[in-house]
């Protein structure tokens, strides 16, 4: 039998019985609807959850620890233990093959003044800047190079955190307040950081408040700007980022200064707050690093290894994971609910199909009295539940668009007003329901396959038929 014949007789037999082909094919294209919206719906959740991640830092970036919370094998609890991370482990660390880039982190507390203007609050970063643009991204200006002394990026809300010392109105949370222009060039003012906290500040008559020898001005000058969000707070968003080598020799300078010699420096750890370290084997000991990975699907394996140097790990992946956690068990609810509508789906089909093979029992007699193979009768039945599944599923695609514009264009509020949906990252909120095209493949394919699926038994049963008892019973 002929390709053409086949679809011929298939769509005239579908034809001839409208009423039963409509309600069939309304059971598949409602199921497959249900089965492309809800997997739309996790792919929406699953977008949803990296963006959301993504805020609290790069998902292939490790912060790396001194401090490594070591939990027992058998889950009753944990001890915690310094680790050493030094140049020597960090060097280490970057050999692994799948890392691209690692930097120490070092932090500290400066007062930073451009002429009358005081910083309220600014934390001081060192890093490599030779990977710099690798953990970073500028908004403006540029980054830092390996040939920069004495230059600084500022964190996005940085320059927002001046106030002029000279005012009595003096608004120390002006960070939290970015537009408009700041009161300070970070290209074209000069800047000078100090451990002098009252630096800048108005004296008062007759009291000192920094008696001994005064702190060291370290100048420097700015030469970018942290990409940011007005709406959305990052962990550098109050920094001044400068190259790690400069940073060390202005905390040894200050140390000197203070009477202290140079071998012990003070860095800042973003778990641990501050601490004292000194120089060692392996030079200074840090409390902190960042280490770049280069593929996703390697940031625990890489994340296992730094633990097994007795250092802490983090990665927003570790944040990615639990919330799929929570996605795929919503998920399997709307799973089952949609297996469900499926298997009645495949029951309407296989119901239709077999009320056809009864009453078409005279025209398989005729067919089978004419030579025509077993075969060609069983893959017409099967043809034609196959296009019961097509037709079915292609509608579905269309209703399953639809009903995904209106839920990413009206579902969103109505999810927020019952509290089921808050998006308050500053951007524009992630779409409820997203359907790529590998699903829309995938609803057409699972349609058809239904139909052939649910019209295999009664093609069988049509390919069985005795053509005398279906002769004799007409």
């Amino acid at each position: 039998m002929r390709t053409i014949d086949l679809l011929s007789m298939g769509l005239r037999n579908l034809l001839n019985r409208k009423a039963r082909t409509v309600l069939t094919v309304l059971g598949v294209l409602f199921s497959t609807t249900a089965l492309v919206v809800m997997i739309s719906l996790g792919v929406g959740m699953d977008e949803a959850n990296l963006k959301a991640v993504e805020q609290l830092g790069n998902i292939d970036v490790i912060n790396v620890s001194s401090y490594y919370y070591r939990p027992d094998d058998d889950g009753g609890g944990g001890y915690g233990s310094e680790g050493i991370l030094d140049d020597d482990v960090i060097a280490a660390i970057e050999s692994f093959p799948e890392v691209i880039a690692a930097t120490p982190l070092m932090r500290g507390q400066y007062t930073v003044v451009s002429g009358k203007f005081k910083a309220y609050w600014c934390e001081i970063i060192g890093v490599n800047p030779k990977y710099m643009d690798t953990f970073f991204t500028v908004g403006e200006g540029r980054l830092l190079d390996e040939n920069d002394v004495n230059a600084g990026v500022f964190g996005y809300r940085t320059p927002y955190n001046f106030y002029n010392t000279r005012s009595n109105s003096q608004n120390y949370w002006a960070g939290n307040d970015v537009s408009g222009d700041p009161i300070v060039d970070i290209y074209n003012d000069k800047f000078e950081m100090t451990t002098d906290w009252s630096y800048g500040d108005r004296k008062q008559p007759g009291i000192d408040s920094n008696p001994g020898p005064k702190p060291k001005l370290h100048k420097f000058t700015g030469v970018g700007r942290l990409e940011g969000n007005e709406n959305l707070w990052t962990e550098y968003d109050n920094s001044i980022i400068f190259s790690i080598d400069y940073l060390k020799r202005c905390v040894e300078e200050d140390s000197k200064r203070r009477g202290g010699g140079g071998d012990s420096i003070m860095v800042y750890s973003s778990y641990m707050g501050v601490s004292s370290s000194s120089s060692g084997a392996g030079g200074t000991l840090y409390n902190n690093a960042l280490v770049k990975v280069g593929d996703r699907r390697d940031v625990e394996g890489v994340m296992k290894k730094i633990n097994d140097l007795g250092l802490g790990a983090y990665s927003p992946l570790e944040t990615l994971h639990y919330m799929e956690g929570t996605t795929n068990q919503l998920q399997q609810l709307l799973g089952a609910i949609t297996a469900v509508a499926l298997l009645i789906a495949a029951f309407s089909i296989a119901n239709t199909m077999i009320m056809s093979v009864y009453e078409r029992t005279r025209e398989i007699a005729v067919m089978k009295v004419l030579g025509c193979r077993l075969g060609n009768i069983g893959v017409l039945f099967i043809f034609e539940a196959g296009l019961i599944g097509l037709f079915g599923g292609i509608v579905a695609i269309g209703l399953s668009g639809l009903a995904s514009y209106l839920l990413n264009n009206y579902g969103g509020d109505l999810m927020s007003s019952f509290g089921g949906r808050q998006w308050d990252f500053g951007q524009e909120m992630p779409p409820i329901s997203i359907i790529p095209i590998w699903l829309v493949g995938l609803g057409l394919a699972f349609s058809i396959l239904i139909g052939v699926i649910s019209g295999f038994l009664p093609a069988r049963r049509a390919m069985k038929l005795s053509a005398l008892s279906a002769i004799r019973t007409e």
